[in-house]
């Protein structure tokens, strides 16, 4: 029997949580080279100039981004 994994990217922005429409925990790097990301609603989330990781959270299967978009 195949247990399916579901890993979760999560933006915190202004104490509000916006999870990430990519099933995988994305990777800090992969965050700031990317210009826009897209919620699991449809959203689409667009950085700014002002675009800064305040702090990264990881957990068992999921990581959170607390950023300033």
């Amino acid at each position: 029997m195949e247990v399916e994994v579901r890993l979760k990217t999560i933006f915190a922005i202004s104490g509000k949580k916006y999870l990430l429409k990519y099933e995988r925990k994305m990777p800090e790097k992969e965050v700031i080279k990317m210009k826009s990301f897209v919620t699991s609603k449809g959203d689409k989330l667009v950085k700014t100039s002002k675009f800064r990781i305040k702090k990264i959270t990881d957990k068992d299967k999921e990581r959170i981004f607390e950023v300033i978009l």
